[in-house]
């Protein structure tokens, strides 16, 4: 299966820092939230659509990040939707691209994009500045990537999230709940 273009660059990103950081290319940006899935993977959990591919995870409670596979979109879209198995909303279309993507975690990381389910509020402030409690090991990854992947800051917002919901959700192809 081919990457998208922005999916192969963060590869290509992973692998350089990998070799920095002496660690593997899918594990270079744990600290971060960010578990590359190498190769990608169709339908992980019970709750994963089936119309998309994971191409990575946080590595806290089955939480992962997929795009729609076989989506055309006029504009360029490929939206991007986070899977959390253990939620009662188990998915949540989070940005549209991968560019977006990568910049909802400019401060942070991706870790904590999961509490936009359980702490919206919270969690919408928390992206919008560095955490000063950040391990040095996070914050070293962090530039490294808005170094080499351009990234510019843009936190989620609830009447992004919204909008997104509206124009992508119903998409998804997503089992019903197992008895």
């Amino acid at each position: 299966m081919k990457l998208p273009v922005q999916l192969e660059k963060l590869h290509q990103v992973a692998d350089a820092a990998a070799i920095q950081f002496e660690t593997s290319a899918d594990m270079v940006f744990e600290p971060c939230g960010l578990i590359l899935e190498t190769p990608q993977m169709e339908q992980q959990y019970w709750c994963t659509p089936a119309n998309v591919v994971t191409f990575a995870s946080t590595g806290g409670d089955g939480v992962h990040y997929s795009y729609l596979k076989d989506f055309v979109s006029a504009n360029g879209a490929l939206p991007i939707i986070m899977t959390l198995p253990s939620a009662d909303e188990n998915n949540l279309v989070i940005a549209e691209s991968f560019e977006e993507f990568f910049n909802l975690g400019y401060y942070v990381g991706w870790y904590s994009l999961e509490q936009l389910v359980y702490q919206e509020e919270e969690a919408i402030g928390y992206f919008t500045e560095p955490d000063e409690e950040h391990h040095d090991d996070a914050e070293s990854r962090l530039e490294y990537m808005r170094e080499a992947l351009q990234m510019r800051p843009v936190p989620p917002q609830m009447a992004r999230l919204a909008k997104l919901r509206e124009q992508y959700f119903d998409l998804l192809l997503i089992a019903e709940l197992p008895e």
